[in-house]
């Protein structure tokens, strides 16, 4: 069991979504949360990697989901 606590207030992005990952400052597209981590993918493709929920922001200068 994860003794990571859990930000309620953290942005909670779509599938697709374009995000920030304030942590490395690299952008890439919202694939999934799983086991309390989101996973991001390069624009152009590529390699995931895995991102607390409460170091993502929607990505600067694109439009927000509401």
């Amino acid at each position: 069991m994860s003794t990571r606590q859990r930000d309620s207030a953290a942005y909670r992005p779509h599938v697709g979504e374009l995000v920030l990952d304030r942590r490395t400052g690299r952008t890439g597209i919202y694939m999934d949360t799983i086991g309390g981590e989101h996973y991001l993918r390069p624009e152009g493709g590529g390699r995931e990697w895995t991102a607390e929920p409460g170091h993502i922001d929607p990505a600067p200068d694109t439009p927000r989901f509401t």
